[in-house]
């Protein structure tokens, strides 16, 4: 189902220049860069306001070494934000990107919100006394669910109201993925022998209404083609909301040798006390590849995939958009969400699927191809798309799995004078698999005698990791009764499923004798586990 920018702009005017009403309440220490950054700093850090961890031996390193493992299955999102939790930024500005991928700001406005359509009469708005909107004011209701945006893909439960979940690296503002040579960041033309390297957990919630950008008198055709703003290669989107965990030390140029992960492992593990948390907004982590996660429920491991449920939504980071998508007849990407795709629990040998919601944001019709399937999207509006997958492997415990999709755009009409012709986008997927079932067999018996042991009839079994007990049987069963049954004359044997639920307890009793007769029991444990996966 296709929906127009028009329906979806109901609420948003221009961008604010500024989109100042973080909640400072909510932010347990500022985020900070020490020195002149290349990108409008944050606030400094407050004494006091940064939660240092005493040991790195306790539960919130424990934290932060599961985050390091699960950064891997986030190798192949797309991080195109900078952070910025004091909404410093000015959307529309120019940025200037090196070739190490660090960016610096230009003295120029690129790109200026798209108008809106006025908005309808008793609309919500901050406005101040005088009965204009206030200067800087935005809503802080809470963040839309993806259901309340026409087009979007039904809501499941938690975080399919998060447009983007990201686990990586960040050099000062900059989200820089799932690890980086730290010499680059030293070495990139800037003037800085101090950086902030932070290990962060985070996510966008949904927009509502996404806002889209025309270009400023700033932008002229370029002689090669397409158009040019000075010296910017991007420019600042628009303001996202959303939640943050973050493990942040600051490293000199000294220190900067090896990759970003290879230093925080090192200082995680040798307890040091530079590593410091933040929480920006509110943001609940549970379940990172069966790794002991602070906080999970039981106090133990929780396992499967990382789930990210945003509590409390807060102006958290700005999108980055390419110059050349406010070009004249410009085929520009269109965004994607959410990222990564989740499947959630498939399965060896099932299909799951799952809807992207595809954001067209070029100012033509187009056509999004992905194998057999196709859906036009209109200029500014937005389609479903569905993807699926059937994962395979021989695992029996609940396995990660990453893949890459791609979808093809193109403009709707053949002979739309559009550059490019056409784009490849790619969509990461991510599940969570494993063996169907697990089953285990075996025969239990106690020895024949007056007095049995039966204890050696009594035993415990717990599933693999990430299983739950669906079957818990004696099959088999045989015992020194008249009749052979082992639940007649004082024999009784029970097979139950454990309290949590992840096994299965096996019981044998009976009579004993201190002078004739001979008493035992003898059966087959069965146990059959189904995948369980959080």
């Amino acid at each position: 189902m296709a929906v127009s920018g028009a329906e979806r702009a109901r609420r948003r005017g221009a961008a604010p220049a500024r989109a100042g009403a973080l909640l400072l309440g909510a932010v347990a220490s500022a985020l900070g860069c020490p020195g002149p950054p290349e990108m409008p700093a944050a606030p400094p850090r407050r004494s006091g306001g940064a939660a240092v961890l005493p040991d790195c031996k306790g539960s919130g390193c424990s934290q932060a070494g599961a985050l390091l493992a699960a950064a891997r299955a986030f190798s192949d999102v797309r991080h195109d934000y900078l952070l910025d939790t004091s909404s410093a930024m000015v959307p529309g500005r120019g940025l200037s990107r090196s070739a190490a991928g660090v960016f610096s700001p230009v003295g120029l406005a690129c790109a200026q919100p798209k108008a809106a359509q006025a908005a309808p009469a008793g609309a919500g708005a901050n406005l101040g006394s005088s009965g204009s909107a206030a200067p800087g004011a935005i809503a802080a209701a809470a963040a839309p669910a993806i259901a309340a945006a026409p087009g979007a893909p039904a809501p499941a439960p938690g975080e399919r109201a998060i447009d983007f979940r990201y686990v990586g690296i960040a050099v000062d503002s900059v989200l820089v993925g799932a690890d980086v040579d730290l010499p680059a960041y030293f070495s990139a033309g800037g003037t800085l022998d101090r950086r902030r390297l932070r290990l962060v957990a985070m996510a966008l919630v949904a927009d509502e209404d996404p806002q889209f950008f025309d270009p400023t008198e700033s932008v002229v055709p370029a002689a090669g083609g397409g158009c040019a703003c000075g010296r910017a290669t991007h420019f600042i989107g628009a303001v996202k909301r959303g939640a943050m965990v973050a493990y942040e030390t600051d490293v000199t140029a000294g220190e900067a040798h090896g990759t970003a992960i290879g230093l925080f492992k090192a200082r995680i593990e040798a307890g040091d006390r530079r590593v410091t948390m933040t929480s920006v907004g509110e943001l609940a982590i549970e379940g990172v590849e069966g790794a002991p996660v602070a906080g999970a429920k039981g106090g133990g491991q929780a396992f499967g995939a990382l789930r990210l449920e945003v509590k409390k939504a807060v102006p958290l980071a700005y999108a980055i958009y390419p110059v050349a998508d406010v070009c004249r007849f410009s085929l520009a990407e269109p965004e994607i969400a959410p990222l990564p795709l989740d499947l959630g629990v498939v399965p060896y040998g099932a299909t799951g699927t799952a809807q992207a919601l595809i954001t067209n944001r070029a100012q033509v019709d187009i056509r999004v191809t992905h194998g057999e399937r196709a859906v036009e999207v209109p200029a500014h509006g937005s389609a479903e798309l569905t993807f699926s997958w059937t994962p395979e492997g021989e695992t029996a415990g609940c396995e990660r799995q990453t893949r890459r999709e791609t979808f093809v755009v193109q403009p709707k009409d053949p002979a739309s004078p559009v550059v490019p012709r056409e784009r490849a986008v790619v969509v990461p997927l991510q599940v969570t698999t494993g063996m169907p079932t697990f089953s285990k067999h075996e025969p239990i018996a106690t020895e024949t005698g007056r007095s049995p042991d039966y204890g050696r009839a009594s035993v415990d079994w717990t599933c693999p990791a990430g299983y739950v007990a669906e079957q818990c049987e004696p099959q088999l069963a045989s015992c020194l009764s008249s009749t052979g049954s082992c639940n007649a004359e004082g024999y009784r044997l029970t097979a139950e499923t454990t309290a949590d639920g992840r096994g299965c307890a096996f019981r044998c009793t009976g009579p004993s004798s201190s002078i004739w007769g001979d008493h035992g029991c003898t059966y087959t444990a069965t146990m059959v586990c189904r995948l369980g996966c959080k």
